[in-house]
């Protein structure tokens, strides 16, 4: 919901002004709608694959316990990583990824 404030200030602009707001908007919606790119995300981790799918880019990765395990690192387990507004989220997927409308993206060595 707009605020109230918003609604009546954009309804004192002029046609010009509102074109440019809605230019705006729309450029920060593209930017946000877009899948994390590889250095918004963590690199302490062994990256075996990576997908998207919308907004959202998974990584299947090797992780450390952080417990001196002699088991690490474990996995490999699926992340998935989105932005909310300009952080970067994550959530453990699994060991498979159930999204079947993801394209691979190609591995960049580190």
């Amino acid at each position: 919901m707009i605020p109230k404030s918003i609604v009546r200030s954009l309804a004192r602009q002029d046609i010009s002004v509102l074109n440019e707001i809605k230019e705006h908007i729309e450029h920060l919606i593209s930017e946000m709608s877009k899948p994390p790119q590889p250095d918004e995300l963590p690199d302490s981790r062994e990256v075996l694959e990576v997908r998207t799918g919308g907004s959202t880019t998974y990584r299947l990765e090797r992780v450390s316990c952080g417990k001196n395990c002699k088991g690490c690192p474990h996995g490999p387990y699926w992340y998935g990583y989105w932005r909310e507004g300009k952080k970067t989220r994550s959530k453990y997927i699994g060991k498979n990824l159930p999204v079947t409308e993801t394209k691979m993206v190609k591995q960049h060595d580190r």
